[in-house]
């Protein structure tokens, strides 16, 4: 083989080599995409089976252990029995009711008593907590056993026009507000009959450790009443307020109210943000300078989500147990912080993009951020939020196919200077390769 055939050779080879590469870096690639896809996949395998296994901690295994055996020896069944308080059995109910907070019903999920059912189920009933709410028709103050511990007996009526009887074991030392409306957490001991006025009166009665003050359930409505709203004060600059006085406002719970009805009925929802007001930076201006007139008003608000929260809060007229709240910031609106709110759990954070949310304007609310600046924010209770969707020019798709043209011409042009320079390269290996033979033939 004479070097000409080797160079020709070398080179082949050398071709070879650069398309074994070529496929060698697909081939990699492809394999790196399909290992990610995988990993995706089994990413999200592992996750649906850890969602699937998730167990529901029962946090009835956690109550005071009852003593089933003396329970059990409790009879309600007919009018006799009914008038017989089973003083061992209660006594033993009492001490276990002595450490029965709210935070244990609430864990509970609110168990609520069966009226309806609770006579044929007294006995399946008897020792489990339940949270009930109600007005007082009467109370009174007795010690039944000599020395012993003074107990507060209530007849209480709930907003469904139910009775029953409620043994707080905490005397309260001041009346209730709100119509001495109650909540009234408990153990159900028995159906108990005793005189009322003149009259007998058989009702479940309740062990509890004490009551709290409540609320009459707030009747629905679809939008804010703006009587009730013009009550509201705007805060002064320069007031740094708790976020919990704010949960506990009245007029939040007002549009919060409205809010309940209006985000889960569609036709109201629509109704309601048709001719919803848009936040620009020339709103939001008069909106500061003249809160009153926008109060009650539905907004379309935009913006990113820079913090999300859902806390549980205390008794409320609308038998809600948690609040959610977020703070949004939407740069075309300045250095303005929006505060919005909505009763229960609400998803503020269903995208890590902008968002557009409507909802009622209440109030201006002051505090002070994170460098120590006193500001002012405007609340909102909103109704529904949805990602915002990035809208394109009409051109949009001309200029993608404007740029795919350009890169196509791009990579041919590549492609033909690449093959050029191959052909001009193999040539100037022959030329080299005949002006060395022509050399040594003529030195010969």
């Amino acid at each position: 083989m004479d070097r000409k055939q080797l160079r020709q050779l070398q080179a082949a080879e050398a071709a070879k080599k650069d398309k074994r590469r070529i496929v060698m870096a697909v081939l990699g690639l492809a394999l790196c995409f399909v290992v990610l896809a995988q990993l995706q996949k089994t990413s999200k395998a592992r996750g649906e089976k850890l969602e699937q296994e998730k167990v529901q901690t029962d946090y009835t295994g956690l109550l005071p252990k009852l003593d089933q055996e003396l329970l059990a020896e409790v009879r309600d069944a007919s009018e006799n029995e009914q008038v017989i308080l089973e003083t061992k059995a209660f006594a033993h109910l009492s001490t276990a009711a002595k450490s029965l907070v709210g935070s244990w019903l609430y864990v509970l999920g609110e168990p609520k008593f069966p009226f309806a059912e609770g006579p044929s189920k007294s006995s399946e009933l008897r020792g489990k907590p339940f949270r009930l709410r109600g007005e007082i028709l009467d109370a009174r103050t007795i010690t039944r056993v000599a020395g012993g511990d003074a107990e507060y007996w209530c007849l209480i009526r709930t907003d469904d026009g139910n009775l029953f009887y409620f043994t707080s074991l905490k005397v309260p030392e001041t009346l209730f507000g709100n119509d001495n409306f109650v909540l009234a957490d408990g153990y159900f001991f028995k159906y108990y009959r005793q005189k009322q006025g003149e009259e007998m009166l058989t009702a479940p009665l309740f062990v509890g450790r004490t009551l709290e003050p409540s609320f009459r359930a707030a009747e629905p409505i679809d939008a804010p009443s703006l009587e009730v709203l013009a009550e509201v004060q705007d805060q002064p600059l320069g007031t740094d307020n708790d976020p919990r006085l704010l949960d506990e406002d009245p007029a939040l719970w007002h549009v919060a109210n409205a809010a309940l009805q209006v985000r889960t009925h569609p036709d109201l929802l629509a109704q309601s943000i048709q001719n919803a007001i848009l936040l620009d930076d020339e709103t939001i201006q008069d909106l500061v300078q003249n809160p009153a007139i926008y109060r009650g008003k539905m907004f379309e608000l935009g913006g990113m989500v820079r913090e999300a929260r859902t806390v549980q809060i205390a008794e409320n007229p609308l038998r809600v147990r948690e609040m959610s709240s977020a703070w949004v910031r939407n740069d075309f609106l300045g250095d303005f912080l929006l505060h919005l709110k909505a009763p229960g759990q609400f998803r503020f954070d269903i995208s890590q993009g902008p968002i557009i949310f409507h909802g009622w304007f209440l109030m201006l609310w002051a505090y002070k951020d994170t460098a120590g600046n006193l500001r002012r924010a405007p609340v909102f209770v909103v109704v529904d939020a949805k990602p915002q969707e990035l809208t394109t020019p009409p051109i949009a798709g001309e200029i993608v196919l404007m740029f795919l043209g350009i890169a196509c011409a791009i990579g041919l042009l590549l492609f033909w200077l690449v093959r050029q320079d191959r052909r001009q390269s193999q040539r100037n290996l022959e030329q080299l390769i005949e002006r060395r033979r022509k050399r040594r033939a003529s030195q010969t």
